[in-house]
């Protein structure tokens, strides 16, 4: 049965790992199961690059920390995305943001997103994580004349208002960098991609040369509150923490904290990886090198090209998790690919997976604690988090430190929404996904 956070209780160490592009070329370091109850001064829940980057902040500031995990580190969204490094999460832009929330606060979000680049690349570097971190363009295309002239008016604000170093190309430009069809436009401007499955392998090995305990394969099945701390019970041991970090996104548990439940939505997100494309195949396409691209559709498809010459191609999943909705993804994507570069018609998929994403009701994260310091969790990134959510595991673990973060953000101002209707998400999701693609 596959896993589906709506319906599985939670995640289970049975569950085999995605049959990923990722998992074919790298194989992350293991850890051991609780084997007895312990004492820690900080339990953070989720070897993801959230936990495992809160893990490290509190690590380098001399503090005792356990991470604790269902399955393996990687086994969620961190070790099944796409590696796209992007200055941003959520779904709002800049400019949507200062429409909102005013110019200063969405300049303050700006370089929070600078930040997470900044944070990321400084890791890899002092860590030294081999992760196949890959500089080149990326590429924001338009897929009609509509979207075309919204990407060039909001290039003009970007540069103008928030510095960025985004360029605006028309149609014929576009064909200069890549032969795509269906493509009125973009924007372009420098990127990042990486193998994410690497990457939250060296922060785990990052953490436990400080020490961290990681214990991995052990689900959490209840937590208690003592009052001077907590209990985190799994089937064999429990584990009592002064403080508690929630860090399991898209992956938590249908009901597992009041601060988490029933406030964020998982939604599923497919990605097939092709054959290494022929010379012809490149030449034809124009993908030559390495690069990034992003649609503008409502339900956007995302690709990039990989070290060994394939290409990686993603999109919406099913509503919800099984074969036949695996199936039907697969071939989606598959016709969106030979859509867009028709000269790919032939070529064989040798990858297809997916993975859970969480998304906000707001379409905004949040990285929270309780006034205590002594709760904290952060989620909800809306499919944006390889670089974002090292910044927020940075940012809670400061929280639950007692330090200060700029809380005129509203990252930092309240909890995540609760979903109204909780029960009815599908239902809604079958609906938007219909009239996303009559919207095309």
């Amino acid at each position: 049965m596959p896993y589906d956070p709506l319906k599985s209780a939670g995640v289970t160490p049975d569950l085999p790992r995605p049959d990923s592009y990722w998992a074919s070329m790298h194989t992350p370091a293991s850890y051991a199961p609780l084997d007895a109850n312990i004492h820690t001064r900080f339990a953070v829940i989720g070897a993801g690059y959230t936990g495992l980057s809160a893990a490290l902040e509190l690590a380098e500031a001399g503090q005792e920390v356990t991470v604790i995990d269902a399955h393996e580190i990687g086994f969620g969204c961190a070790g099944r995305n796409g590696g796209f490094v992007l200055k941003g999460t959520g779904r709002y832009t800049l400019n949507a943001i200062a429409n909102k929330w005013g110019e200063q606060i969405a300049l303050g979000m700006r370089d929070e997103f600078n930040d997470a680049v900044s944070l990321l690349t400084s890791r890899i570097q002092r860590y030294g994580i081999d992760c196949d971190l890959q500089p080149g363009p990326y590429l924001k295309i338009a897929h009609n004349q509509k979207s075309a002239i919204a990407l060039q008016a909001a290039q003009e604000i970007n540069r103008s208002k928030f510095a960025s170093d985004e360029t605006f190309v028309s149609a014929s430009a576009l064909q200069e960098h890549i032969n795509i069809q269906h493509a009125f436009g973009g924007v372009i401007q420098p990127g990042l991609a990486l193998n994410p499955l690497k990457l939250v392998d060296g922060y785990a090995k990052a953490c436990h040369r400080l020490g961290v305990r990681i214990v991995t394969n052990t689900p959490v099945t209840n937590i208690a509150n003592t009052g001077s701390g907590f209990e985190l019970h799994t089937n064999s041991y429990k584990v009592c923490a002064e403080r508690l970090v929630i860090a399991s996104n898209a992956y938590t548990p249908k009901m597992f904290h009041p601060c988490v439940d029933k406030r964020q939505f998982p939604v599923q997100s497919s990605i097939i990886v092709t054959a290494p494309l022929s010379k012809a195949q490149r030449n034809a396409t124009g993908l030559t090198r390495p690069m990034m691209m992003m649609d503008t559709r409502m339900m956007k498809y995302y690709y990039r090209m990989l070290p060994d010459g394939r290409l990686l191609f993603g999109g919406r999943g099913s509503v919800s998790a099984g074969v036949r909705g695996d199936a039907s993804s697969r071939r989606r994507l598959e016709q969106a690919m030979v859509a867009s570069f028709p000269a790919l018609r032939d070529i064989k998929t040798d990858y297809f997976w997916n993975g859970w994403v969480s998304v906000s009701l707001d379409n905004l994260p949040r990285i929270m604690t309780d006034s205590n310091h002594k709760t904290g969790y952060a989620m909800g990134y809306c499919g944006s988090g390889v670089s974002f959510a090292a910044l927020a595991g940075k940012r809670l673990a400061q929280r639950m430190l007692g330090e200060s973060v700029d809380t005129r953000l509203p990252l930092y101002q309240d909890g995540l929404p609760i979903y109204p209707f909780a029960g009815m998400r599908r239902m809604a999701l079958r609906a938007l996904y219909a009239w996303a693609k009559l919207a095309e």
